[in-house]
């Protein structure tokens, strides 16, 4: 039996080995998917584990999306842009990385929140890790008008504004102060891609009454549920939807990465589903 593993830190809130068991089950696949603690120090014998015959391949979790590049031997496009990894795979006996996290955003945004993102669309981004580098990559393959960006630690929104104007030659990103919680009246969805929300007592704090009233509001956060953020834009009467649909739309992107198998709209419906009670 092939193994595959998810590596963090922590480790024990993630849903993506019961994902991933159900599907490797349903597609009668002689492999099992299990979650790893994983430390900093830890990581480069972790990966150079995964060359062994036993091993298919890993998602890379927090904190360890950028840091583990290092311990990579080749990287994706989306990677080499975003410089962050979230599924690594085998290929000739060298470790690939790559990043899902966008292409399973975009997907999310499209089916799970009905919206359709264009050359004018207005984007607010709350943090800077390696989500929001692999979300911000692949609006900009979109062609979208304007990018806002704010982040707690401003050396860190600087520097992912320098790196993606060096990669891309994107010259719409904005830099929007961490203490001014005033959303821009042209912004057309927000996104958290920060971990406030996951703590009860740590919550984000945002003025909406500028925003037009299509405004769509996206937690990638899905435990809670329905985060705090959520729950104060959806009292203001906007559209919200949480990281759930994401999570599994990067899952099943990865999937297909490892056994070049297609997961269909219909298990995705299914697992949100699943989930959705479970929650």
């Amino acid at each position: 039996m092939k193994n595959l593993l998810v590596l963090g830190d922590p480790i024990s809130h993630s849903k993506s080995p019961i994902i991933h068991n159900i599907w490797l089950k349903k597609y009668k696949i002689n492999a099992v998917y299990s979650k790893l603690k994983t430390k900093e120090s830890e990581l480069r014998s972790v990966i150079k584990k995964i060359k062994c015959d036993e091993f298919i391949g890993a998602n890379i979790t927090l904190p360890h999306k950028e840091n583990v590049i290092n311990y990579l031997d080749a990287l994706e496009e989306n990677s080499i842009n975003s410089r962050a990894v979230n599924t690594v795979y085998k290929k000739n006996s060298k470790i690939i990385g790559t990043n899902t996290d966008g292409d399973g955003f975009l997907s999310s945004i499209k089916n799970d929140a009905n919206l359709r993102i264009n050359e004018n669309s207005n984007i607010f981004i709350i943090g800077a890790g390696g989500a929001a580098r692999g979300i911000i990559f692949s609006l900009i393959k979109k062609k979208v008008n304007k990018i806002y960006i704010t982040n707690r630690t401003t050396t860190k929104k600087r520097g992912l504004i320098n790196h993606v104007q060096l990669v891309t030659k994107y010259d719409k990103l904005v830099k929007q102060n961490w203490n001014n919680n005033i959303i821009p009246k042209d912004v057309d969805l927000i996104v958290n891609t920060s971990s406030f929300g996951m703590k009860e007592n740590e919550n984000l704090y945002y003025d909406f009454s500028q925003c037009k009233k299509t405004l769509v509001v996206y937690d990638i956060i899905y435990s809670p549920i329905e985060t705090y953020f959520l729950k104060i834009a959806k009292n203001k009467g906007f559209k919200v939807q949480n990281g759930l649909g994401m999570l599994i739309r990067q899952a099943a992107f990865s999937f297909y990465k490892w056994f070049k198998k297609e997961i269909t709209e219909n298990d995705i419906t299914e697992m949100i589903k699943y989930f959705e009670e479970q929650l």
